[in-house]
């Protein structure tokens, strides 16, 4: 009802390009609450008409054909099941309560309901992985047919159960080269099987890359609905509030469930965009429009930080059809993180 109630007061008749339930586990809703959750937003929205992408995520034992046919149903046409891994072992030191054939279960809900785009989320660089066994996840999870994978390196987030075991001494971060290896590992074996990367951590078959995900690295407008949401749009970032109870009181009250909005000055703004943008391993990031959109011409930055990165061989500018496009060469994409530290605003680096 909330959700329901700030989509309405905020963005009546939006009609998006896409549609994403995520950020949480919207499969933990009853099928009914789910189908009446889409019902409503396509009142409000018109996301049937308009969105050319509707995804949700899912985990593998809350997603069953029941509510994989409410998904469907209610107009969602791409489901991305948070895998994680095949390995039992694995799965219970990040917390999971599903097991591999929950996975594949999930899968053929999705397929039964009449999804046609799928992603499996997976991880790789668990501590003391044998990459022969990451190789097998890889595959188990090509077997299943997906049109998209996305394989994100482990990190260690504050406030989790494996960082507190990590601080504890109880674990330790897997080695950087052997991580470099498995990246580029996972490179090869979807290239095989027909899954192209288009950006640091996601392949998708050709023409199936999700495009609520290009939307944000490519910088354009967000709205995000619910606790915690972020959305940014004509120079404004906004963040709701992040406690569920005290965001619905506050739109129970009166309010709106924002909790900060913030406009970042023109740097900062050019510095996301290249953040963003350079993300995007074949495509870059348009050095014309992020002038057009900041005032800032990157190639004048204080100090010449482009012009160095480019000279080290990390960045390379290319000249289009579009203009002048900035992107990581292959030497520099796995430091991406690197290169961009040096292209921070001034006073931030």
């Amino acid at each position: 009802d909330a959700l329901l109630q700030e989509a309405e007061l905020r963005v009546p008749g939006l009609q998006p390009q896409t549609l994403f339930l995520g950020g949480g586990t919207p499969s933990l809703l009853p099928p009914e609450e789910l189908l009446r959750l889409l019902q409503g937003l396509d009142s409000i929205l018109g996301f049937r008409d308009s969105s050319l992408e509707s995804s949700m995520e899912a985990n593998p034992e809350s997603f069953d054909e029941a509510t994989a046919e409410a998904a469907f149903a209610g107009g969602l046409n791409r489901i991305s099941i948070g895998a994680q891994s095949f390995r039992p072992p694995v799965l219970a030191a990040y917390d999971r309560p599903h097991g591999p054939e929950d996975i594949e279960k999930a899968v053929a809900s999705a397929r039964g309901a009449g999804f046609e785009n799928l992603n499996l989320d997976l991880i790789f660089a668990f501590p003391g992985q044998d990459p022969l066994e990451w190789e097998a996840d890889l595959n188990r999870a090509l077997r299943l047919g997906p049109q998209h994978l996305s394989c994100y390196e482990l990190t260690f987030e504050p406030g989790t159960p494996l960082t507190r075991k990590r601080d504890a001494g109880r674990m330790e971060e897997e080695d950087s080269d052997l991580c470099l290896r498995l990246f580029d590992r996972t490179l090869e074996i979807c290239s095989e099987a027909g899954l192209g990367r288009y950006e640091i951590s996601n392949f998708s078959l050709p023409g199936m890359a999700c495009l609520h995900n290009l939307a944000g690295w490519r910088r354009l407008p967000l709205v995000g609905i619910g606790p915690g949401a972020c959305g940014w749009g004509d120079g404004v970032h906004r963040k709701n509030i992040s406690d569920p109870a005290a965001w619905q009181a506050d739109l129970e009250g009166g309010g709106d469930g924002l909790e900060e909005s913030s406009t970042p000055n023109s740097q900062t703004s050019a510095f996301e965009h290249l953040m963003m943008g350079l993300r995007l391993e074949k495509e870059g990031v348009s050095l014309d429009r992020v002038k057009e959109s900041t005032g800032v011409n990157v190639e004048e930055l204080p100090g010449d930080p482009l012009a160095l990165l480019v000279a080290e061989g990390l960045l390379e500018i290319l000249s289009g059809p579009e203009g002048r496009v900035l992107r990581a060469t292959p030497t520099g994409f796995p430091l991406l993180d690197h290169a961009l530290q040096r292209l921070l605003p001034e006073g931030r680096r």
